[in-house]
């Protein structure tokens, strides 16, 4: 059985069902670097909370991940500013929860 992927909104993450998935709470989501968006993983049946979302397979991701002019692409200069992205962003999800 293959991967899926899925982007969506930051603002969708607390309607996620993280049994349904491969990632298990919000601080094992990949977030973009603007902070609005997260990629989703799963195999098998698409999960409810994704009907209607446009799924990607692990090539496809990959394209997007790895496209220097994206909001996905991370270079080793901007991990630092990626990284404090990412506490705002868990840090707005669940305010108990350290990055």
């Amino acid at each position: 059985m293959s991967l899926k992927y899925v982007i969506i909104g930051t603002d969708e993450v607390e309607n996620i069902d993280f049994s349904q998935i491969l990632q298990d709470s919000p601080r094992t989501l990949r977030i973009s670097d603007d902070g609005e968006y997260v990629i989703v993983k799963f195999e098998g049946d698409t999960p409810s909370f994704l009907n209607g979302k446009t799924q990607y397979t692990e090539e496809e991701i990959l394209e997007i991940v790895d496209d220097e002019s994206g909001i996905w692409f991370v270079d080793e200069f901007e991990e630092n500013t990626w990284k404090d992205n990412a506490r705002k962003v868990v840090g707005k999800l669940n305010p108990f929860s350290w990055f």
